[in-house]
């Protein structure tokens, strides 16, 4: 179903502390105001043919990190054969641009290329697969990516190990040998864990930072903790300020890696967007930045990272096939009240 909404903006939408000063602050892009790195995940498609989208992520943002380029899936595309052109080309445009790179991820159960899926061999045959991986990509972008998401999403919500080829093949301990590969093909380049739902499902937090914690006893290199933050309007801001607390204990770097707020959480088809639900979203937004500054020390704080830059590029949107906007820019990639959320409580 299509769906269209009209924007208005009454006088009192802003809180005083989220408008501008004056025409100079008015003019400040986001990573200007921002006290750390401020990212955005990139499509590189629309990166190389989208020259709005192109502005807006080279105006707004210091820090970018690879959506879909150098997952292994877009990477490997045969047996010791690997396709580099996306992931080049967003590395490169990250270099020209003076932003820091992030990858994101080496080690996923999904986007595994098919071939890997269908792989015959023992436990040593996918060591080695798994190994050469990691270790080609990431010499392959030494010195050129800042950082890694090394493994993603292995944890249930119950705190076990999530079953995937990965666990079936290697055995429970594949996580920690993934990041002594990463180290040993870059030992300069620092390594998150990376997973979602980490402020709602106390089970899976309290694995992520059980392994962490083991992996600092057993000198198993990690540098950081992404939280993914695919939340909705209606998630706990304690909650949350609460998880970051917790995992920022652990002394690692941490990372709001994957930043999307949905007014739309039951994914309803006839979804109407209001504009009071979009003024929640602006709080949202804010709130999720109060809490980073207010609960993450300055030397642990990697950055907050949106995922995706415009409503249409979400994949929130494409997914569901259902009316959202759960992103700072709209479909024109103009600033919404969520931008002016963010804005504000980076300047606080």
């Amino acid at each position: 179903m299509r769906w269209l909404f009209i924007l208005l903006i009454p006088a009192f939408v802003w809180r005083a502390a989220d408008a501008p000063l004056n025409p100079e602050q008015d003019r400040m892009t986001l990573q200007q105001a921002a006290p750390f790195p401020i990212g955005v995940a990139v499509d590189v498609k629309l990166l190389m043919t989208d020259s709005a989208y192109r502005h807006t992520v080279n105006q707004e943002f210091s820090s970018l990190t690879s959506e879909n380029a150098l997952k292994m899936n877009r990477l490997l595309v045969a047996p010791n054969q690997y396709n580099w052109t996306g992931g080049d080309a967003l590395v490169d445009f990250a270099r020209q641009t003076n932003k820091r790179m992030h990858g994101h991820t080496l080690v996923w159960h999904v986007a595994v290329p098919n071939w890997v899926q269908t792989f015959q061999g023992d436990s040593l045959a996918w060591e080695n697969l798994l190994k050469s991986h990691i270790q080609t990509v990431i010499r392959h972008y030494k010195g050129r990516v800042k950082s890694w998401d090394v493994v993603n999403e292995a944890f249930e919500a119950d705190g076990s190990l999530r079953k995937t080829i990965w666990l079936e093949h290697l055995g429970s301990d594949y996580v920690a040998r993934c990041y002594q590969y990463a180290h040993e093909a870059d030992p300069d380049v620092l390594l998150f864990y990376n997973d979602f739902s980490l402020d709602i499902k106390p089970l899976k937090a309290a694995a992520v930072k059980a392994m962490v914690m083991e992996f600092k006893r057993r000198g198993i290199p990690i540098n950081g903790i992404g939280l993914q933050a695919h939340i909705s309007i209606y998630n706990s801001d304690s909650k949350f300020r609460d998880c970051l607390d917790d995992m920022a204990s652990t002394g690692l770097q941490i990372h709001i890696s994957e930043l999307d707020i949905r007014l739309n959480a039951k994914k309803i088809k006839d979804f109407i967007v209001s504009d009071v639900l979009l003024q929640q979203q602006q709080q949202k937004y804010a709130a999720i930045v109060r809490a980073y500054k207010s609960a993450v020390p300055k030397k642990q704080q990697y950055g907050i990272t949106i995922w995706s830059v415009g409503d249409n590029d979400s994949y929130l949107v494409n997914d569901c096939k259902c009316p959202d906007a759960p992103l700072l820019f709209d479909t024109g990639y103009k600033k919404k009240l969520a931008y002016k959320g963010l804005m504000g409580a980076l300047r606080q």
